[in-house]
């Protein structure tokens, strides 16, 4: 027998206080409860659009009524105010970053006759080198366990769009800027919650830093500064100090609360 789901005659009931809605089927040609089940959360809409404002699924009863006839029903309500369980991993462990510029310059030996290059890292002809290391890093991962039915392939997609871009107002006490999304994993059952591990690195903000002699008056955690150097002599020898630092935005910015649905 050829399975067919198809919405009832009957369904489509709503109430305004409290606000509820309801979508009924039927489903021929299958035995199987569990099919039947994984069919109907595929094949319905987790959240309907009401006069009395957007519902969503709270639950998929069965009911069969032969061997091959089932009754699927699906209330729809306000959000419920239990979203699963949370919890919060970190990591401190540091990044590497390769430095162009120096804090300050320390000392030349010898002194006598030694060019100023201005804090340049590794200079020799063209080239400025730099130098590789350990700054502070933190990432963050946020685990989700949601109740079953909460996450769909739309929202997966979702996620997947939201991966690599930047808060652009404060997320998790973090001010926007700061927070790079770097993606999220998890896996999803037709009878089970749904577990997701949400991903980001955080970067600081700064103001009014100097580098290399330059005030660089803001910086944007996840926005990338790159240093230009000039030609110069001192002393009659060639040198490479800094001439402007840019700044420059590589990453969209989303409100991220709003786009994960938490962290506000």
């Amino acid at each position: 027998m050829v399975f067919r789901f198809k919405e009832r005659p009957d369904s489509r009931k709503s109430t305004s206080n409290p606000p509820s809605f309801e979508l009924k089927y039927s489903a021929a040609g299958a035995t199987d409860d569990a099919f039947v089940r994984a069919y109907a959360l595929a094949g319905s809409p987790s959240l309907v659009n009401t006069g009395d404002g957007t519902l969503y699924r709270q639950d998929l009863q069965v009911e069969w009524q032969g061997r091959e006839i089932a009754y699927v029903s699906i209330p729809y309500g306000p959000r419920k105010k239990e979203n699963g369980q949370f919890r919060l991993s970190f990591d401190t462990t540091g990044g590497t970053l390769n430095i162009k510029l120096a804090k300050s310059h320390v000392a030349t030996y010898p002194a006598a006759g030694a060019p100023n290059h201005g804090g340049a890292i590794g200079v020799h002809g063209d080239q400025v080198d730099g130098a590789d290391i350990v700054i502070p890093a933190l990432k963050l991962t946020g685990h989700f366990t949601h109740p079953a039915g909460i996450i769909t392939i739309p929202q997966i997609k979702h996620l997947a769009r939201c991966t690599g871009t930047v808060n652009s107002d404060t997320f998790l006490t973090f001010s926007g800027g700061e927070i790079l999304f770097l993606g999220c994993s998890g896996s999803e059952g037709t009878d089970v919650p749904t577990e997701i591990g949400y991903q980001f690195a955080c970067s600081e903000n700064l103001q009014n830093q100097v580098i290399g002699g330059i005030t660089v008056a803001q910086k944007d955690g996840w926005d990338v500064a790159w240093i230009q150097f000039k030609d110069d002599v001192d002393g009659g020898k060639p040198i490479k100090p800094p001439a402007f630092i840019h700044i420059e935005r590589v990453y969209t910015r989303i409100a991220m609360a709003t786009a994960l649905g938490f962290g506000g």
